[in-house]
């Protein structure tokens, strides 16, 4: 046994002062005396110096601490042994039920005011609507040029027309992210950029739209969703139009692309002309060298076509599909020169007809130049091109690659000229069961070879 060994640890001897401030009966002198002794459980008699009132023996093999009393006894207070080694991590115990939902906390102070135009959402000239009032604030912040770039969080339906600013030279840009704006039947148009006359019109002549993914839907064939003038290179692409009027309309709207839209139930789905304000003429404010690509049309019975072009000089109709009930259109594609002089050249090309028309899938009228018609067939009977000449001007058909039994053509003049270029031999323009009315003057044939013939025809003309 060793006296004074091994517990020189301020909490075991706090611990041991503690102890002996409890015991009863002992003497101020006897607990001015108290020693700590320690080793194994201790001995039946109190070692040598032992003090038997005051002395405090620790048992290191079992950790406890014994006071003397005429034996010894299990102290009331047990010291603190030696922190030990920490002991393996037990097993995850399963998971407890949830707990019930705590009270809602206090209503956080509000956020400052943001920039954006009539409490829109904005990022830099970006606009984000969500309603009907936003989306007018922000259109006039065309006008002072605060705003570029509109674009649609939520369908949205007009409570006036959206004017596009006179005079604004900068692009403009629309865009619905498949959302709807629809225009009531008490808006005749929903879009619109008109001046009043060619002098006026010629100072914003540079203005673009970009107008994209946006559904556009109206009520009761009554108005325009998009209604402009004097534009250059503007392009609506991937948009829709539904139940109008006419879906859009351009005048003086050079360069215009509309590209992948889809219109049905529309009297017309789109209208391409010249202007008519003060000085605006056929050959003076044309909507010349645009492009109808990639469309889709639907429509029922009256409508009057899905594409018409007046007094336009080098449209181009590409990839189109025209589909609807039969004997619900008057025409496919409607094309007049409006008797223009600098009108020349028209084209549509790869295109497929689904339903039959009232009159003809095609009217082309043009007093000189060309018309080209170019692997465009229809699946159904009918009157592919009716054609028109006040002068000299070649209608052109190439490259058909299929005639239903009953596919005509007609000439409504003898002025008019014909070139069929590339088509199924089985077409025979001698034949008048294939011409409505008379045969023309002047057609001839470059036929291809097919299945039983063994050369081309070139260059005959038919008198």
């Amino acid at each position: 046994m060793t006296q004074n060994k091994h517990w020189c640890l301020a909490n075991v001897i706090a611990g041991v002062m503690l102890l002996l401030c409890l015991l009863i009966g002992f003497s101020a002198d006897a607990q001015k005396a108290g020693r700590i002794w320690s080793g194994s459980f201790p001995p039946t008699t109190p070692p040598q110096g032992f003090s038997t009132n005051a002395d405090i023996w620790l048992d290191t093999t079992s950790n406890q601490s014994f006071i003397w009393s005429k034996a010894w006894r299990l102290a009331p207070v047990q010291y603190a042994g030696r922190k030990g080694d920490m002991g393996d991590r037990g097993e995850i115990g399963p998971q407890g039920p949830i707990g019930p939902v705590g009270p809602q906390g206090e209503t956080g102070p509000q956020g400052p005011a943001g920039s954006g135009s009539g409490g829109s959402s904005s990022v830099g000239f970006v606009r984000w609507v969500t309603t009907t009032t936003e989306l007018n604030n922000a259109w006039a912040g065309y006008v002072n040029g605060s705003v570029r770039s509109i674009q649609l969080a939520a369908d949205i339906t007009l409570n006036q027309t959206l004017v596009v600013p006179a005079n604004y030279n900068r692009i403009l840009e629309l865009d619905g992210h498949g959302g709807k704006i629809i225009i009531p039947s008490s808006l005749s148009v929903g879009i619109k950029r008109e001046y009043a006359s060619l002098s006026e019109a010629n100072a914003g002549i540079d203005c673009q739209l970009r107008i994209t993914n946006v559904i556009f839907e109206g009520t009761g064939r009554v108005s325009t969703a998009i209604d402009v003038q004097a534009t250059y290179g503007s392009e609506i692409k991937g948009c829709r139009f539904y139940n109008f009027n006419v879906g859009i309309k351009g005048a003086w709207s050079m360069g215009t692309i509309i590209d992948q839209c889809y219109a049905w139930e529309n009297n017309i789905d789109y209208d391409l002309d010249y202007a008519r304000f003060a000085g605006g003429s056929n050959s003076a404010s044309q909507s010349n060298h645009s492009l109808i690509q990639n469309c889709k049309s639907r429509h029922s019975a009256g409508q009057f076509a899905s594409i018409k072009a007046t007094a336009v000089s080098g449209l181009r109709i590409r990839g189109c599909i025209f589909e609807g009930v039969q004997n619900g259109s008057d025409y496919e594609v409607y094309f007049d020169d409006a008797g223009s002089t600098v009108v020349k050249d028209f084209e549509i090309s790869n295109c497929h007809i689904e339903q039959q028309q009232k009159i003809a899938a095609m009217y082309i009228r043009l007093k000189d130049g060309f018309g080209y018609v170019s692997n465009v067939f229809s699946q159904y009977d009918c009157n592919l091109v009716k054609f028109e000449s006040s002068g000299y001007a070649k209608c052109v058909i190439k490259g058909v690659p299929y005639f239903t039994s009953g596919t005509k053509f007609e000439n409504v003049n003898s002025a008019g000229r014909w070139k069929f270029i590339d088509i199924p031999a089985s077409f025979d323009p001698y034949d008048a069961t294939k011409w409505n009315g008379a045969i023309p003057y002047q057609p001839s044939i470059d036929a291809w070879q097919s299945s039983g013939q063994t050369n081309f025809i070139k260059g005959i003309t038919i008198r």
